[in-house]
This record gives structure tokens, sequence and C-alpha cells, in this order.
């Protein structure tokens, strides 16, 4: 059986990643027999080699944020030095004029203001000679002051400059990981398709695959992420009103403390009666994680995570990204942090409900449970 042209032309024109795992078999199936005892991917390889491309891709990603931190964090350290440079030159003269203030106390070159004041010939004399040397004593602390604030602030620069140091090393240490990580999957990528008995096809679906991803998944991913950033926001309102007595358990007017429950069906629900958007998403609470699904356009996204209480500054009920998945397709962790950064999934009660603060969070049995004291 010889290569038809048009065949493969017919084949690839799919354009969703689960389409392509099946593409990319048949056209290895469709070579067999021109190839005799050639290996053919199975279903798992050919998942590999795509979940390959699409960490490839978002590796490329996090090297060019990873790039552009550390271009910001070296005009910063510039910016420092330079603030330090300033901050020495003012600290020496500061410390030249209140060296001198110090030494005239010392040698007892300032004379006691009082004796001056008692020898007075007269009360116009003694208050000019007070006000005088109150004026005199002013300006020797406003001396002292000057030099201990530029001090101050030559040490708070320093140690500004040595955390800038040492958040540039922490990236360039990961910037250089990261490469040689990206290196080292793009060269299984080459040694997958230079086996493969029609690489260069493969090549090109794969390479419609990770351009699909950039311009319809990562926007996508985007867009969900927002919305529901935006939607807990709302959260407040299941607090109070008449929704207070719905989903308010377990008053202890004695503590101050209450239960938040509400069943996964019901914040879809809420969250869809706040944006169309969630028409295709739906959210399910299940030992101790929160897993939101959701397909457009033929395409399946999900996100798993769960809930910490911080109290770092404030009391906050903080979201972390565990797995992001693509069309069956996990993304890499590098992706779950930088998404988790830029859109913050969490809940600051306090900001809502003055004085009111999260003790206790699960979810389990389809059931999210705060316990919330005030």
């Amino acid at each position: 059986m010889r290569n038809n042209p048009r065949l493969f032309t017919r084949i690839f024109r799919c354009r969703t990643p689960r389409r392509v795992i099946g593409t990319v078999l048949c056209l290895c199936l469709s070579l067999t027999g021109a190839m005799p005892g050639s290996a053919e991917p199975t279903l798992e390889e050919t998942r590999a080699l795509l979940q390959k491309g699409l960490n490839l891709a978002e590796l490329d990603q996090e090297i060019a944020r990873l790039s552009a931190q550390d271009s910001k964090l070296a005009v910063q350290i510039a910016e420092t030095e330079q603030s330090i440079a300033s901050n020495q030159e003012n600290v020496e003269k500061t410390r030249e004029h209140a060296g001198k203030v110090l030494r005239a106390y010392y040698m007892g070159e300032r004379v006691n203001v009082w004796m001056l004041v008692l020898s007075a010939r007269s009360m116009s004399d003694a208050i000019s000679i007070y006000e005088y040397f109150n004026l005199l004593v002013q300006n020797d602390h406003r001396t002292l002051n000057a030099y201990a604030d530029s001090y101050n602030g030559l040490l708070a620069a320093r140690e500004l400059l040595q955390k800038e140091r040492q958040e540039l090393a922490e990236v360039k240490a990961s910037f250089v990981a990261q490469r040689e990580k990206a290196a080292t999957i793009a060269q299984e990528i080459e040694a997958v398709i230079a086996t493969n008995p029609d690489g260069e096809t493969l090549r090109q679906e794969l390479d419609r695959f990770t351009v699909e991803w950039k311009e319809k998944g990562v926007p996508m991913f985007r867009k969900y992420l927002s919305s529901i950033s935006d939607a807990m926001q709302s959260l407040p309102e299941l607090l109070t009103g008449k929704n207070a007595s719905t989903y308010i358990k377990d008053i202890d007017f004695k503590t101050g403390s209450m239960v938040f429950a509400i069943s996964d069906e019901d914040l879809t629900s809420f969250f869809r009666s706040k944006n169309p958007l969630f028409s295709n998403i739906s959210f399910r609470f299940e030992n101790d994680e929160l897993f939101a699904s959701g397909q457009e356009d033929g395409v399946d996204v999900s996100i798993r995570g769960h809930y910490t209480i911080e109290n770092k500054t404030v009391n906050k009920l903080q979201f972390h990204v565990d797995q992001l998945t693509y069309s069956g397709f996990v993304l890499p962790e590098t992706s779950n942090r930088s998404l988790e950064e830029e859109f913050d999934l969490g809940f600051t009660p306090s900001l809502f409900l003055k004085g009111i603060s999260v003790t206790e969070v699960s979810m389990k049995g389809g059931v999210l449970r705060l316990k919330i004291k005030q």
C-alpha cells in the first residue's frame, strides 16, 4: 500500500485534541502495509507525545515569564544600588554634623541654659535666652534625627538589595532548571518523531495541537478562572438576608460561631445566576477538594484544587490549584502556580462582613462547610 497524500490531508483536518490521537493512530495504521515490521505507536504513546508537546509549550511560557522577571529584578537591583550610593552620601554628611553636636555636648560646649536664664537681668532677657537655646536644642535634635533616618534608610536599602539579589538568584536557578527540562522534553519529542514512519506529518499535527492550545485552550482557562474569581466575591450574599436561613447552621451565640454549608449543586446554580458563562461549568465537592469542569466548542477543561485557611495579614480562605486538564491532558505544575498567582479564587470574609473569620473548612459528600467565628 502506497502513501496517499490526499488521505493525509483529509485525516489531519481535525482540530480537537481528542480526535488528534485517533488521527495519528489511523495514520500509523495506514502505513503498516508499506513498512512491515515498523513499530506502531500505541494510544498511550501517542497521548504521551501530545502531553510532552503541551508541557513544552507551557515550559516555554514559564521560561519567558522567568526571563521577564529576571530583567525586572536586574532593573530593581540597579535602582536600589543607586539609592544606596545616594543614602551613603547623606549618611556621611549627617554623621559629620551629628558628630559635632555630640562632641559639643560631651565637651561641655553647650552652656547650661538654666544658668543663663537665672543670670538674666530681666524677664524679657530670660525669655529671649530660653527661646534661643530652645531653638539650638531643637536644631541639634533635628541633626541627630536626620543622621538616624539616613542610617536606617541605608540599612533598609541594603536589606532590600540583599533580598532582591536572593530572589534573582532563585529566578535564575529556576530559569536554568526549566530550560534544561524543556530541552530534555524537546529531545524526547524529536526522538519519537525521528523513529515514526511519517514523522514530518506527525510533527505538523503536534504543531497544530500546540497552536490550538495557545489560541483556544489558554484563553478558555483564563476566561473561566477570571469568572470564578469574580463570582467568589458574591459569596457574602449567601451569608445574609433570606439566604442565611438556608445556608447558616449550628449558630452558637455564646462562642459567636456558626457553620455555613452549601451543596455543590446550589453553588453551581448560584454562580450561574451571576454569569451565563457558568452554564458550561459545574462544581463538585469531594474528599476536601473542589472540582470545576466545563466544556466549550468540543473542548473539555477541568480544575481541581483545595482550600486552606491563612492568617498572615488577614483571615483568608485561600484556593490552591492542584491540577488543570485540557481535553484530558494535564498541564504542568508551573502552569498551576502561574494561574493561581494571576487569578485569586480565594475569599476574605472580613472584606464583606466586618469582624468575621473562617476557622475550619471541609468539602465532603458534595457539601462545602465553613466554620465561621465573629
